[in-house]
């Protein structure tokens, strides 16, 4: 597949975001790929369960946007879930 390079950095994007922003579980996650992109809602819930899994809740879902952009781009656009509580 061309876009495993692409998979990958969002992959590690999400991990770096959550990190940064404290949060503990992903239940819902906005994305935007280029219309060329092969990034599709299935094979990228299949590589963030894989690769990404303590961060995804039961029932996690993708809403995937394509807009004409640069291929191999992906924008977070949002991320929903639960923080660590203090």
């Amino acid at each position: 597949m061309h876009d495993t390079f692409l998979l990958n950095k969002i992959s590690k994007s999400l991990k770096e975001l959550c990190e940064k922003n404290n949060i503990r579980i992903i239940t819902q996650l906005t994305i935007v790929v280029s219309y060329n992109s092969h990034v599709n809602e299935n094979n990228l819930q299949e590589h963030l369960k894989e690769h990404n899994k303590e961060l995804l809740a039961d029932g996690f879902k993708i809403i995937m946007q394509r807009e004409d952009m640069e291929d191999q781009t992906a924008i977070i656009h949002s991320i929903q879930g639960e923080t660590f509580e203090d």
